[in-house]
């Protein structure tokens, strides 16, 4: 045992300057004190994610009883109503609420500010810088489906709206043939035929479920901003991008809450529906 204050023996002072030296991404001794502590971040909020989500779908699942264990409800051909995929209702519903409040009374008045101030013209600069910038998630997800071809559209994607398109303000791309395909971690686990899991509600992010919100960790760490902007810039930008997709989903949600009775359960069904024929598709793509 060693007391404290004692001097590390050799032995740890050797071993833990290999794993610091091992380790992608971790600053060097004598580096900014800021990056190792917030490289130490990621890497705990990453492992607490994958932790906290893989403990919640093994409670959902157990809460559904052992014969639902072994059911995969993404490619079970009978798959069940949507609220036996929503175990966690209560709290979802809850977490919804909150959703519609910050919505209402904070992003819809900045979004709509935001539509009076940026001319439309600009807006669709916006979401083109936007969507530049997850095309190396697309890339890296291509790769990890066994897309080549489409990896390397992507990849070109990248790299041509990046130069020639002024970072992504302008898609010289698409003109030139090579057009745009979405893709992410939460299709790739798909790919890798692990089941989505309950559906949950995520604070101000919205629907989804326990294997896209995995995959969105992922993603998030492979975007380049997350690793070479400040966090004070990150999240001036992830706002932007959160008002620009909302400035494009708001209509389709207004239509949607007005014509329902309930508007939880009818964007939970729209969501699960979206989602899986999408999921379905790429699964059959392959």
């Amino acid at each position: 045992m060693i007391r404290a204050g004692a001097a590390m023996p050799g032995w740890w002072k050797r071993d833990t300057s290999e794993i610091r030296m091992s380790t992608p991404g971790f600053p060097a001794r004598g580096g900014d004190w800021l990056a190792r502590r917030t490289w130490i971040l990621r890497a705990s909020i990453l492992a607490v994610s994958i932790a906290v989500l893989s403990a919640g779908c093994a409670t959902a699942r157990a809460e559904l009883g052992a014969d639902s264990a072994d059911v995969d409800w993404l490619f079970d051909d009978d798959a069940p109503d949507p609220a036996d995929r929503d175990p966690f209702e209560p709290l979802n519903r809850g977490v919804f609420g909150c959703n519609e409040v910050v919505y209402t009374w904070l992003i819809d008045p900045f979004a709509t500010a935001y539509e009076w101030v940026v001319p439309a013209t600009g807006r669709r600069a916006v979401r083109r810088f936007f969507s530049n910038l997850s095309e190396p998630v697309t890339f890296a997800n291509d790769l990890l489906q066994f897309e080549p071809q489409r990896a390397g559209s992507s990849g070109a994607r990248f790299l041509i709206n990046s130069t020639v398109g002024l970072a992504g303000l302008f898609d010289p791309a698409s003109a030139w043939g090579i057009e745009r395909h979405a893709s992410d971690f939460g299709g790739t686990l798909a790919v890798y035929r692990i089941g989505s899991g309950p559906y949950v509600v995520i604070p101000l992010m919205g629907p989804s479920n326990v294997r896209d919100t995995v995959g969105g960790v992922i993603d998030g760490l492979i975007r380049p901003d997350t690793w070479l902007l400040t966090p004070g810039t990150r999240l001036v930008i992830s706002a932007s991008d959160g008002f620009t997709h909302y400035g494009i989903e708001r209509e389709r949600m207004d239509a949607l809450r007005d014509t329902s009775v309930d508007f939880y359960a009818a964007l939970r069904s729209a969501y699960l529906m979206d989602r899986d024929a999408r999921i379905e598709a790429l699964i059959a793509s392959d």
